[in-house]
C-alpha cells in the first residue's frame, strides 16, 4: 500500500502548502487527488515532488514492489527520465552503471533506443548511431520503441543528407503518432512528438513545427507531466520569430521554458534562453 499518510505528515511538518510544494512541477489538483487517495501522479512528478520534502520513491511506495526491479530496470528507469529531461550529465552517470553482462532481454530496447537517442539527437554521431542501429532488432520492438526509434531515424537520415527517406520516416511516425489514443506516462510519446517537431524545425516549415509544439504541450497536460516541455515552449519561441507575434505572449513562452528547464537541469535550453537575451 502507498504510505501516502508520512507524505501529508511530512509536508505539514515542513509547513509547506499544497500550493507551494507543486510550484512548477504539477497542478495543485494532481496532488490533491494523490492525497486523497484518487490517482497516483505520473512517475516524473512524483520524484520532482519527493524530492522538495526531502523524500525518496521508497518512502512513499512499498519497499517490496520496488524491489521487484531488477538493477538494471531501476537504472534504466532513472535513466531515461534523465534523457527525456535532457539532464546529460546524469544520463551518463547512469547509462555507464547498467550491467550489460547481465542484461536480460526486455531490458535491452530502452538501453540501445536510449543510446541511440543520445548519439544522434544529442551528440549528432552519425557513426555512432549507425553502429547502435545494427543491434537494435527492430521488428522485436514494442509499438512505442518503434516509433520512436524511426522518430530519431528521421533526424539521422537528415544528418547524413538522405531528405527524402528524413521526410517518409516523419510520415509513417506522425500517421501512426496522430492515431493513438492512449495517455502515456514514460515519456516515450513526448519525446516522439518533440522530435517530429524538431525535425520540422530543421527543414523551415515553421508553422507545422508551431502545430506539432502545441500537440506536445497538450499532451505534457493530458499526461500531468513536464517531459519536453520545456522543448515545445522554446520551439514556439523560435517558431514566433519568422513571423510578428506579441512580445509579452513571447516573453511568457521563454519564461515558461526557463523553469522548466531549471527545474530538469536542461542546460541546453537554459543556454539557448541565456545567449537569447545577450543579443537582445
Amino acid at each position: 500500500m502507498i504510505n501516502i499518510e508520512k507524505f501529508i505528515s511530512t509536508r505539514k511538518r515542513l509547513k509547506i502548502s499544497q500550493m507551494a510544494l507543486c510550484t512548477d512541477i504539477c497542478t495543485q489538483a494532481t496532488l490533491s487527488k494523490f492525497e486523497k487517495h484518487q490517482q497516483v501522479p505520473a512517475f516524473d512528478i512524483m520524484i520532482a515532488l519527493c524530492e522538495r520534502l526531502g523524500l525518496t520513491l521508497n518512502d512513499v511506495f512499498p519497499i517490496n514492489v520496488t524491489a521487484r526491479q531488477t538493477n538494471n530496470e531501476r537504472v534504466l528507469t532513472l535513466a531515461t527520465q534523465a534523457l527525456f529531461y535532457q539532464n546529460i550529465g546524469k544520463f551518463e552517470h547512469l547509462i555507464k552503471q547498467v550491467e550489460i553482462d547481465k542484461m536480460v532481454d526486455t531490458e535491452r530496447p530502452t538501453y540501445q533506443i536510449t543510446q541511440y537517442f543520445s548519439a544522434v539527437i544529442l551528440k549528432q554521431d552519425c557513426l555512432k548511431a549507425k553502429q547502435i542501429i545494427k543491434k537494435i532488432d527492430i521488428a522485436g520492438l514494442n509499438k512505442s520503441h518503434k516509433l520512436l526509434f524511426y522518430a530519431i531515424t528521421s533526424h539521422y537520415y537528415y544528418q547524413r543528407g538522405q531528405f527524402k527517406e528524413a521526410h517518409q520516416a516523419f510520415e509513417d511516425v506522425w500517421r501512426y503518432q496522430k492515431e493513438s489514443t492512449t495517455v502515456d506516462h514514460s515519456g516515450f510519446q513526448a519525446a516522439i512528438v518533440y522530435l517530429l517537431a524538431q525535425y520540422q524545425m530543421s527543414i523551415k516549415n515553421y508553422k507545422y513545427a508551431m502545430m506539432l509544439a502545441t500537440y506536445g504541450i497538450d499532451l505534457a497536460n493530458a499526461s500531468d507531466s513536464t517531459y519536453f516541455l520545456e522543448n515545445f515552449f522554446w520551439l514556439l519561441v523560435q517558431a514566433s520569430d519568422t513571423w510578428d507575434s506579441q512580445n509579452f505572449i513571447v516573453n511568457e513562452m521563454i519564461e515558461n521554458a526557463r523553469v522548466i528547464a531549471k527545474i530538469h537541469k536542461n542546460e541546453a535550453i537554459l543556454q539557448k534562453i541565456s545567449q537569447r537575451k545577450g543579443e537582445k
